[in-house]
Parts: structure tokens; C-alpha cells; sequence
């Protein structure tokens, strides 16, 4: 067995059986296995999953977060090498065949991974590419520890070996779990960056990721300078950058919508993370000003935003 696909699926009714079939349509001269892991679903999925009987390993568990769910799918692989694939992922022609093809012409690379396009929840595309242009190549452990970089589970193949050795997912973080983890594969051996989009990625809104990350940062950043002490400093700050500019943008929005009291708590959360940032110190100022003043205000400021930040 060379390959062990693993998927972690949770709520997954309405996206797990186009990513399962984006996965059998894969061409791979050595057999491959495909691991789902249930964590927790109350919808259909699992009766879904029944219509892939002997087709693939199911295991359901209680839920625990997608990098607890892919540990025990990686538990019980069998291959040389561990691909991941998120349940609202697709995977595009050739990605299985090429990224495993890499591993087997270079022993030095612990992991690979591709680019991929970003599309909406309708799958209508977004961007042709996730990965910013000066990203584009695979990151020394330098690069890792100045900002985040954009390796997404479902673009992964590595050696199981590394998996193990690294010690896997971090169960107790249910955000930055992957970053978390690459940065401990990356001390073990190599990355490759395959530069053609072999991965359909779902995006949701930044100010809603950064939400859903915000309650695990504070770990994050504990492992992260447990782990690397100084020379994490740049990411740390990086990270707290990415919160304030989304937390600002969101501030903004709801100054337009008219919802003052989420303005405020928005730019009070982005203080939170840049106390120095003098843009969102006096945007918190204008929720305090009289509507039509500070509407005026909020107009002329966004005008001269640029496009919402790439993160």
C-alpha cells in the first residue's frame, strides 16, 4: 500500500461525497486506501458513507476537531506515505499521482504539497491560485517562523513516518493545528511546492476564520515559542497583525450597515492585538460621534482601503 487518504468529515452532508469521488477518480499505478473518519456527525453523512461499503474504512468517533480526527485516520493507515483531504475539498485530476510521484524520486522530502483554487461555498472560482507569488516555492524553516504560509491540509501528501515521528496533529488545537504541525515535519527533512493548482479549496470570509482561529491563537503561540523561542517572534506578530486588520474590516463593515455597537466591539477587539494602530484607535473614535458625522467619515476612510488583506 502506497498511499493512505485519509479524510476527517463533520457535518458533512452536502460536500462529503463530491470529495470522496474526487478522490476515487485519482489514476495511481500502487493501490491506495481511503480512511474517513466520522467526527461526530449528526446529519447524513453517515449514510453516505454506507454507499462507499468496501470501498473505504469508516470510523466514527465522538467529536474531538479535525486534527484529533485525522490522527486516529493516520492511526490506522497502512500506507508510506499519508494524504489528507478536507470533506468540503476537492481534489483535481493528477494531484495523487504527481505529489506521491515526488516523494518516490526524492528521499530527502518529508512532504509535498501543491497549490489549488479558491472557490465559494457554490463552487464558483474565486482565484486561480491561493498561493501569492513570492510563496511560491517550498519554505526553508526560516520563512516558516516569519509568517503563515499557505500549506493546506487537503494539498498535503507526506511520509507516514514523519507523521508519526513528528507527533502528529496537536488534538488540542481545533485552529492552526496544521501550521502547528508543518513546522515540527519541516525540522525533520524537506518540503516540495508542486506550483499547478491539484486542490479546489472552499474559502470562507477572513473576518469568520478569524473568529473561528481567535480562541485557539493564545496556544498557538504558547507551542510556537515553547517550540522556537525568538526566532518565532516574527509570526507571533504577524498573526496579531492579520487579527487587527480583519477585526478592523469587519469595524468598518458594520459602520456602513449602521451597527454601531459591533463597529465598537470590532475595533476594540483589533486594538486588543495592535494597541498602537492609530487607524483603528480613531475609527473606535467615530462610533462615538454622531451618526451622520461619523458615517461621513467612515465613507471617505473606506474609500482609500484597498482590497481586503490576503491572509
Amino acid at each position: 500500500m502506497k498511499v493512505s487518504v485519509v479524510i476527517a468529515v463533520y457535518q458533512g452532508e452536502s460536500t462529503i461525497e463530491r470529495a470522496l469521488e474526487s478522490v476515487f477518480s485519482q489514476r495511481l499505478e500502487d493501490d491506495f486506501e481511503v480512511i474517513v473518519v466520522d467526527d461526530g456527525s449528526t446529519d447524513a453523512t453517515a449514510e453516505i458513507l454506507g454507499r462507499y461499503a468496501g470501498r473505504l474504512t469508516v470510523i466514527r468517533q465522538p467529536n474531538a476537531g479535525a486534527g484529533a480526527a485525522r490522527n486516529v485516520g493516520v492511526a490506522h493507515a497502512r500506507g508510506d506515505y499519508v494524504a489528507f483531504l478536507d470533506a468540503d475539498d476537492l481534489w483535481l485530476e493528477g494531484k495523487l499521482e504527481t505529489t506521491a510521484g515526488v516523494l518516490d524520486k526524492r528521499p530527502e522530502v518529508v512532504l509535498v504539497y501543491s497549490d489549488g483554487l479558491s472557490v465559494e461555498a457554490n463552487g464558483a472560482v474565486i482565484s486561480q491560485s491561493f498561493v501569492p507569488p513570492e510563496m511560491a516555492h517550498a519554505p526553508a524553516m526560516g520563512e516558516l517562523l516569519r509568517r503563515w504560509w499557505p500549506i493546506l491540509p487537503s494539498a498535503v501528501v507526506m511520509h507516514r513516518r514523519a507523521f508519526v515521528e513528528s507527533g502528529g496533529f496537536c488534538p488540542e488545537l481545533r485552529a492552526y493545528e496544521d501550521p502547528d504541525l508543518w513546522m515540527r515535519v519541516r525540522g525533520l527533512g524537506e518540503f516540495f511546492f508542486v506550483p499547478h493548482p491539484f486542490i479546489s479549496y472552499r474559502t470562507t470570509p477572513i473576518d469568520q476564520r478569524m473568529e473561528r482561529y481567535e480562541r485557539y491563537h493564545p496556544l498557538f503561540v504558547h507551542r510556537v515559542l515553547e517550540r522556537h523561542g525568538r526566532d518565532a517572534r516574527p509570526l507571533v506578530r504577524a498573526t496579531r497583525r492579520a487579527y487587527a486588520t480583519a477585526f478592523g474590516y469587519k469595524g468598518l463593515g458594520a459602520m456602513r450597515a449602521g451597527d454601531r455597537r459591533l463597529a465598537r466591539r470590532s475595533f476594540i477587539r483589533a486594538l486588543n492585538y495592535a494597541p498602537f494602530d492609530l487607524k483603528n484607535a480613531m475609527r473606535l473614535l467615530r462610533t462615538l460621534l454622531p451618526w451622520r458625522v461619523s458615517r461621513a467619515l467612515t465613507g471617505r476612510s473606506r474609500k482609500a482601503q484597498p482590497a481586503s488583506p490576503r491572509t
